[in-house]
């Protein structure tokens, strides 16, 4: 049984990795692109509207998505209950925004914010509605759908964003582009997913998706203030051009890490909950135990890789403006990104499951104090550097007090034998990589990544890692090799070797 979910999850992560990847591959494309086009002062202010923006989003809204992916196997019967409510509730809010957006336009003191507020206030909708989209693709197991959804966003930021910002819209260029893209993009969804959708408020759809999202949706919003607060008090104290600089190593590092992540629990998260609603919690706990070693088996190296190789990633993609600051914090950030993800993706599932998301945000919340106070600390005496560490020690605090307060609730067993194997092929990668971290030429970075990757996956499948070395010897060997005595040699041997790796 549990073979059997690692290679579903596992196909299905697949399909998720070409979803996200290629939309990611073209939103990483925005880094190198927009560090060679403006200015650090105009990617600072870009970073923050963005960071707003994000913030308004997981706050007001996240709490709808989440308690759509989680109560639409319970609703399959009844799917449109569930989507006329979580629809309504979303318009109401947008426009309730739209008119603070208008009256703030009116008033003296926001005078100096008038030509933000209302692109702010498009783009917010723009997002939400487009999310709420993307997350109905990914809960009625869509991938290919999703794809299409993040291809659109990322697609428009990429080449409508470069093209305004050499038109000479500057920061705001990016911004109206991401926002026309995922209009598009709702537009070619909303007519087949939600045309049968009404305005109205289930009660008790309402009442239930409240109790379950309400807690996680501040829980979101708290952990976007741990991620994005920085970027505001590094440009209350050393300016917009110092956070622009930050910021171009933070969104580098979610557009890889976070995302190699993500795609684990994009693909296990829905079939957790599906069995969890079907077969109980047993099947969604070995589900689970799945999603725990993949998201280490694809963190661990991507974490060691951007910490060791910083400095020849950062003169390769970076512009030379950027190259130098963000090579310094990037191995700090990758720790934090790393813990962050594995909390969100992994750890936090305990609440989701119980129904107890409302001890979710006293953890965030002790979390986010506690980073903006190291902030406050840390900024002064160490710069960006000490911003960086400060969110490490929160990400620490955060996903400690997560891990042992979930299990109260509902166990998530952890793969330890799985998670020492991937340790130790990091660590073999480590030591491979470690003495050519001095070579920042294209050609020594590339075969910097493909060297190190080729050990790690070779290392995990001498040791057998999630029974990857049988499936990769009946995939090579023939029929009559397999069913033969040199197959029962061969595994015997295998298993001799992971012994002996495995000892040392």
């Amino acid at each position: 049984m549990t073979q059997r979910n690692e290679k579903h999850v596992l196909s299905h992560a697949a399909v998720y990795l070409v979803a996200r990847g290629l939309p990611g591959i073209l939103s990483f494309l925005t880094i190198p692109l927009f560090t060679r086009l403006l200015e650090p002062v105009d990617y600072g202010r870009y970073a923050l509207v963005v960071a707003t923006v994000s913030l308004l989003n997981a706050m007001l809204f996240q709490w709808l998505r989440l308690s759509l992916v989680r109560y639409l196997p319970a609703y399959k019967d009844d799917a449109p209950r569930l989507k006329s409510t979580l629809a309504t509730a979303s318009g109401a809010m947008i426009l309730a925004l739209g008119v603070i957006a208008a009256i703030l336009c009116v008033l003296p003191i926001a005078r100096e914010w008038r030509l933000l507020v209302l692109p702010c206030w498009v783009m917010l909708a723009a997002q939400a509605t487009f999310e709420l989209c993307c997350e109905y693709s990914r809960a009625i197991l869509k991938p290919w759908r999703y794809m299409v959804l993040q291809v659109a966003r990322a697609g428009a930021s990429v080449g409508l964003g470069g093209a305004l910002v050499l038109m000479g819209a500057g920061w705001r260029g990016p911004l109206v582009a991401v926002t026309a893209g995922m209009i598009l993009a709702i537009a070619w969804v909303w007519h087949g997913d939600w045309a049968g959708v009404r305005v109205m408020l289930d009660r008790v759809a309402l009442k239930q998706i409240c109790q379950y999202g309400i807690p996680l949706s501040l829980t979101v919003a708290l952990t976007v203030v741990i991620a994005t607060s920085d970027r505001f008090l590094i440009a209350c104290y050393m300016g917009e051009g110092s956070a622009g600089l930050y910021s171009v190593a933070v969104d580098f590092t979610s557009q890889t890490l976070s995302l190699l992540m993500m795609v684990i629990q994009l693909a296990a998260f829905p079939m957790a909950v599906r069995a969890f609603e079907h077969h109980g919690r047993e099947a969604a706990q070995a589900h689970m135990k799945t999603n725990a070693a993949l998201l280490m088996g694809v963190g661990v190296p991507c974490m060691i890789g951007l910490a060791l190789l910083a400095p020849g990633i950062s003169f390769c993609l970076l512009g030379a403006k950027y190259r130098t600051t963000a090579a310094g914090i990037m191995p700090l950030v990758a720790i934090g990104t790393f813990l962050a993800g594995f909390k969100a993706y992994h750890f936090d599932a305990a609440f989701q499951f119980a129904h107890r998301t409302i001890h979710q945000v006293w953890i965030v919340l002790i979390a986010a104090v506690l980073n903006v106070a190291l902030n406050l600390v840390a900024i002064p005496a160490y710069g960006i550097n000490g911003s960086a560490g400060a969110s490490v020690v929160a990400y620490l605090v955060s996903i400690a007090l997560t891990a042992y307060v979930g299990r109260r609730h509902f166990v998530l067993p952890f793969p330890v034998r799985e998670c020492l194997r991937v340790l130790t092929a990091g660590g073999a990668m480590a030591m491979l990589l470690y003495p050519f971290r001095g070579y920042h030429g294209p050609l020594s970075v590339a075969a910097q990544i493909i060297g190190g990757a080729a050990l790690y996956g070779v290392v995990l499948l001498a040791l057998n890692f999630m029974e990857l070395r049988g499936t990769v010897l009946r995939r090579i060997a023939p029929r009559s090799f397999a069913e033969g005595h040199g197959f029962s040699v061969a595994v015997r041997d295998a298993d001799a070797l992971a012994a002996t790796l495995a000892k040392t």
